[in-house]
């Protein structure tokens, strides 16, 4: 084996495993390992996770080890292999006698790696969902039953903003952190892919190329997909319709992608515009529900296509 390759991974499981462990910087524990997998390949970001893998159940405990493989190391190994895989252009594929080593190939597009984001998440939503059906309120009663077991939490919260947690509003906080954490998952994976690409990329090490993702388009289906969900909400009850309404958000987190895409094309011109990004970028932070608007922005895209006009 390289000394460089085992050099390399062995300190991006390192840092990943750091990462991982950490409470403030663990939503980036995935760039490393996926840096590594975009600059030298597969290969190199399996290595990595498994060696980080390997490092936390050395310095805490097996369980901590299989649940990081688990949310970290499948996404890395999943989504680096997807960005990773091309074809040549069509015209290399005609001209049989082109030099292999300048063949222009066409990498994986990015709005099928958003796709693929919301069906990964939904996978594992769906598996836990299907895991707790058989206790009193699904998956949001048991964390319901959590959250109203521990003392402590409660007492905390109800100190800290001053409110009293009352069943119905326990039930509620937990609902809304079954249907948040999906797409907080999915928009880790794709924000440390596209930040181990800019790092690739920087250092000039990078596999395949940056995507251009102001035309960047989600599939037409799509719209009928998020349709039908939204239906299935208003038809069923309980836990079920948290599930759908869990998948209904993390369809509409890839509109939030396009919406942006639509607001980055639209500046494009104007001065300050690094100003106004930044601005905009903030204000989905501070306040949330400003994202819907930046989702209705996308839906809008997709079908009249806005920034074909600028």
């Amino acid at each position: 084996m390289p000394y460089d390759f085992l050099l390399r991974n062995v300190i991006a499981g390192l840092v990943t495993a750091l990462l991982a462990v950490s409470v403030l910087f663990s939503p980036f524990a995935m760039i490393p390992s996926m840096f590594v997998g975009l600059a030298w390949g597969l290969y190199s970001a399996i290595a990595s996770i498994v060696i980080s893998c390997i490092l936390l159940g050395i310095w805490l405990n097996i369980g901590i080890a299989i649940g990081m493989a688990i949310t970290i190391g499948l996404p890395v190994i999943f989504f680096v292999r997807q960005a990773l895989l091309s074809r040549p252009t069509q015209d290399n594929e005609n001209n049989s006698s082109s030099d292999t080593s300048a063949v222009e190939r066409v990498y994986y597009p990015p709005e099928r790696l958003i796709i693929w984001a919301i069906a990964f998440c939904a996978i594992f939503s769906f598996l836990a969902f299907a895991l707790t059906a058989n206790n009193p309120g699904g998956l949001p009663g048991v964390l319901q039953t959590l959250i109203l077991g521990n003392e402590n939490f409660i007492r905390d919260i109800e100190t800290l903003y001053k409110i009293e947690l009352t069943d119905n509003f326990v039930k509620i906080l937990a609902e809304t952190i079954l249907v948040l954490s999906p797409l907080t998952w999915m928009l880790i994976i794709l924000v440390n892919l596209q930040t181990a690409q800019i790092i690739a990329r920087f250092f000039k090490v990078n596999i395949r190329p940056t995507p251009d993702y102001l035309i960047m388009n989600l599939p037409d289906r799509l719209e009928f997909v998020l349709a039908g969900l939204v239906l299935l909400i208003f038809l069923s009850s309980g836990w079920i319709s948290v599930f759908f309404l869990t998948l209904v958000c993390l369809c509409l987190t890839a509109y939030f992608l396009l919406g942006l895409a639509v607001i980055h094309a639209i500046s494009r011109t104007w001065n300050g515009r690094s100003v106004f990004i930044a601005a905009i970028y903030f204000i989905v932070f501070l306040v949330p529900w400003v994202a819907i608007l930046v989702s209705i922005a996308g839906l809008i895209e997709s079908r009249i296509g806005i920034r074909s006009r600028f």
